[in-house]
């Protein structure tokens, strides 16, 4: 959901690519921590963002922004 993003190497657009692999609940998240306050403080988190991988087609680099 990114405007047109660019490749600091070399200046290409940067191609959205999708990222493959499981955790415990069947999807990979980016997650801040929770307030560890009380007794399930350390069980909560303050934001969940969904990992997404942009790739260079010239270079190949692959940048991860939290989405």
């Amino acid at each position: 959901m990114l405007s047109e993003q660019t490749c600091p190497d070399c200046e290409e657009p940067l191609e959205e690519m999708e990222l493959q692999g499981t955790d415990a609940l069947g999807t990979l998240s980016v997650v801040s921590d929770g307030s560890s306050d009380g007794f399930l403080g350390g069980l909560s988190a303050d934001e969940i963002l969904t990992p997404v991988p942009y790739v260079c087609p010239e270079c190949r680099r692959t940048l991860i922004y939290a989405e």
